[in-house]
């Protein structure tokens, strides 16, 4: 199968490429330290109001710090797996969306075939994850759900806005709609 020059997105003016940020965990990080707050405020506890006899100081805060290291390199996998593997990439005709460790998944989706754009941010996005935001891009010719939602969008308003402006911008170019639209 071959690739005709008009359909080759690598030429085009518009090539926007983005990851996944980190700051998008950062409310998590908040859940997993008042998590561990609390498995430390177990483990005193159990240090002075527990009897010894039935069960070693030690073998309690052996199991605290095994909870603690599981959860830490839990969270930290997660981190890693998400800021490493979920890239994005905007060109002219379509949007990319690669992601995967052992299996390396790409997905695309042509800009013309894309019926709404939505950007959503909660309360967490706004305050404690730097202004991070998801967008949910509906695309009912899309084989899947007719939905891709992209997560961990550093300056999302900022690629939001670029989506639906190409996505408009071709769409009126193949006089899908209106120009006045």
């Amino acid at each position: 199968m071959s690739v005709s020059p008009q359909n080759n997105d690598e030429s085009s003016s518009v090539n926007i490429e983005w990851s996944y940020s980190g700051k998008a965990m950062r409310a998590q990080a908040l859940g997993y330290v008042l998590l561990s707050l609390i498995l430390i405020g177990f483990g005193i506890y159990a240090t002075f109001f527990i009897d010894s006899t039935r069960l070693p100081h030690w073998t309690i805060w052996c199991i605290l710090v095994g909870c603690l290291v599981f959860l830490w390199g839990y969270y930290y996998t997660i981190y890693c797996y998400r800021v490493y593997t979920i890239r994005y990439r905007l060109t002219e005709r379509h949007l990319y969306f690669y992601h995967g460790l052992f299996t390396r998944v790409s997905d695309s989706m042509e800009l013309i075939h894309i019926n709404d754009v939505r950007l959503v941010q909660t309360l967490f996005d706004r305050i404690f994850n730097g202004g991070v935001g998801r967008i949910v891009i509906y695309c009912p010719q899309d084989k899947t759900d007719g939905k891709l939602v992209l997560v961990g969008i550093d300056t999302p308003m900022e690629i939001f806005k670029k989506i639906d402006s190409l996505r408009t911008t071709l769409r009126t170019r193949r006089s899908i709609l209106p120009s006045g639209a």
